[in-house]
């Protein structure tokens, strides 16, 4: 391994290994996601259901389509153990790192740029934490790499590239239903691949099969033809309540969330009156207030940039606003609050701050990358889509499927930064 990586690396290792061994001996941390997806890979075991809840208790029925199939059998596979995930996840982190690294050296020759690049890796908290979460944004991160990765750097045939890369893509379907909107591109990219290149390449069109067949699979559990419930949830949960939260205050938001339109759905008749109601209740709030909702949208976006990884640090040392959402304080200027729960724990409250100097400084860095990121159009469009789908909440782990690509063009831009500032002396 070349000298200028290796501390680093022997850092980012031993980093992992760390957070692995005190997550697994201080359980501190209970996630609702992680509950739901080791509920769904249990039922789809025991009751060939994928109910993301516990069946002897009263039925939610969002649980039955709230998580797509992709990642509960990734626990299955992994024998749903927090040891066997943990070492998995460890796995994929430094996977991901190497895929990283060979792209860094695709771009540049300059050591300085790698040695960046793992440097921001190992301060990368988000990326380094979810090695302990039994989530599946790790995963994601790993197969956005790896598309990337056959994109820029397999030798195939176009034929058998569009295959793997189609492929890919409908395994990231499976994991995680951020990447539902990009379906809208199927079609479109199946019909220009045939002008341009006289030939059908139907595997461009798996990912809008993938989405139906998974689709009909819930309306037989639910009734409602849908992808998940969790776009419905986020809609009205995140997206509509931001917007009362930022609109009308805090107390507002909380109101509006105990409108009937929000009621946990019991039975299959409450669940297609839940999902039609609430969607129409949240298209309306968003339609009424549209330049409201623009700008937080927007926020959200950047917001993701500048959160030094607020959620992961504060789950893994166990650390909970309560009843209180922090992002909704922000949106509704609650700063009484907001400053009541951040400086409750000083030593934490300096960690963040450091850390949120280092996203500073990482933004700035990509920023100086621009020249050079736009030469890759791939990965722009990858970097597009997610920075238009993170939505007003913006957290960092929403930035988590391309932040190893946009560590990348961190290092890149600084040394360009760096090379500039040293020529200017020189002369």
């Amino acid at each position: 391994m070349a000298k200028n990586i290796k501390l680093p690396f022997i850092l980012i290792f031993c980093s992992a290994c760390f957070v692995f061994v005190f997550a697994t001996f201080n359980q501190q941390h209970s996630i609702n996601d992680s509950l739901e997806y080791q509920s769904a890979a249990k039922n789809l075991i025991k009751n060939n259901s994928l109910y993301a809840g516990e069946t002897s208790e009263t039925l939610d029925y969002r649980l039955f389509s709230k998580r797509t199939a992709g990642f509960p059998f990734y626990l299955i596979f992994q024998y749903i153990s927090p040891w066997v995930v943990g070492l998995a996840s460890v796995f994929l982190l430094l996977l991901n790192y190497f895929f990283g690294l060979h792209l860094v050296n695709s771009l540049t020759k300059n050591r300085k740029t790698s040695r960046v690049y793992s440097w921001l890796y190992l301060l990368h908290v988000p990326l380094l934490l979810h090695t302990s979460f039994m989530m599946a944004d790790l995963l994601l991160t790993t197969v956005v790499c790896l598309a990337v990765f056959v994109y820029y750097q397999v030798p195939v045939l176009r034929s058998k590239k569009i295959k793997i890369l189609s492929a890919l893509w409908c395994l990231g379907l499976l994991i995680k239903p951020v990447l539902l909107p990009s379906i809208v591109a199927s079609p479109v990219l199946f019909l220009y691949l045939k002008y341009k290149h006289q030939r059908f390449f139907s595997t461009t069109l798996f990912p809008v099969v993938v989405v139906l067949l998974f689709s009909y699979f819930n309306k037989t559990q639910t009734g409602v033809f849908e992808y998940s419930s969790i776009s419905t949830i986020n809609l009205g949960q995140y997206n509509s309540k931001l917007l009362i939260s930022e609109k009308f205050g805090y107390d507002s938001a909380q109101s509006y969330a105990q409108r009937k339109e929000f009621k946990t759905p019991r039975n299959r008749k409450a669940y297609i009156r839940y999902s039609t109601e609430l969607k129409s209740l949240a298209l309306e709030t968003i339609s009424s207030n549209l330049l409201s909702y623009t700008k937080i949208h927007v926020l959200g976006s950047v917001k993701m940039f500048l959160d030094p990884g607020r959620f992961e640090l504060y789950t893994f040392l166990g650390i909970k606003p309560g009843a209180f959402s922090l992002t909704e304080m922000i949106y509704a200027k609650d700063w009484k609050k907001l400053k009541t729960f951040m400086f409750s724990n000083l030593g934490v409250l300096f960690v963040f701050v450091g850390l949120f100097l280092i996203a500073v400084f990482k933004l700035i860095s990509f920023v100086f990358s621009f020249h050079e990121i736009k030469k890759h159009g791939f990965v722009v469009l990858i970097f597009l889509y997610f920075l238009a789908i993170v939505g007003p909440v913006g957290a960092a782990r929403f930035l988590l499927p391309v932040s190893v690509f946009y560590l990348v063009f961190c290092s890149v831009g600084w040394t360009k930064f760096l090379n500039f500032f040293q020529k200017g002396s020189e002369s």
